[in-house]
């Protein structure tokens, strides 16, 4: 008796860092039933154990699903655990002496991009900047300043110092006004800020370098005959 052939399907391997082939372990199916007296409505989620064809990574996916679900909509868009990573982590963040409070606002950052809560990302990204600004050039009494005194010690761009306040700007109007910022204006804010980091902390490596090297011996004058 041949055997059921292997269910696959194309996802998000967190591993890999891409869209792999998956094979489908195992589904489970939860079903519940709401009646009134004119009509009953079914509800459920689907959950589904994948592993990855590579790596051989082990995931879950839940898609949850009503009856009264327009079939034009298409399907509903699945949640899995652990949630899907939208950015890796630099690998220098693991490797250098970074500050703490920088780690741990990049991590609910990341937390918030794997969540795809762009709002809190943002919100995130300018709380970072904040403590970043007052650790390198001190309290400058607004932000705008801050970045000013950034772009002046040469820490960053003029370039950059008009993105981030473009960003930051969207991330203040995703606070008070609802907006939305865009995956792309969330990621070259976190690009910019993981870049200062990184040069911060290269700086004084470089600077414990040298203070641990031996100074080069001068050669000595030879003596005239």
């Amino acid at each position: 008796m041949s055997r059921p052939a292997t269910q696959v399907l194309w996802t998000h391997c967190n591993e890999c860092g891409h869209e792999t082939k998956h094979e489908v372990v195992h589904n489970a199916e939860r079903r519940r039933t709401y009646d009134n007296d004119q009509y009953s409505v079914e509800v459920g989620s689907t959950w589904t154990v994948l592993q990855c064809g590579g790596c051989e990574e082990v995931s879950m996916r839940r898609v949850d699903w009503c009856s009264d679900d327009d079939p034009q909509d298409g399907p509903n868009t699945p949640t899995f655990f652990p949630a899907r990573v939208s950015r890796r982590k630099p690998v220098w963040l693991g490797r250098y002496d970074v500050p703490s409070a920088d780690v741990d606002i990049l991590e609910e950052i990341y937390k918030a991009l794997h969540a795809d809560s762009r709002r809190l990302a943002m919100m995130g990204a300018r709380a970072l900047f904040d403590v970043v600004i007052t650790r390198t050039v001190g309290d400058q009494g607004s932000f705008a300043k801050g970045l000013d005194e950034l772009v002046n010690s040469d820490l960053i761009s003029k370039r950059d110092r008009g993105i981030i306040e473009a960003a930051i700007e969207a991330g203040h109007a995703a606070i008070h006004r609802g907006h939305q910022p865009t995956s792309d204006d969330v990621n070259v804010v976190i690009d910019i800020a993981e870049r200062l980091i990184h040069a911060e902390v290269l700086q004084a490596q470089a600077s414990a370098l040298a203070a641990s090297t031996p100074p080069r011996k001068r050669a000595s004058a030879k003596k005239k005959l």
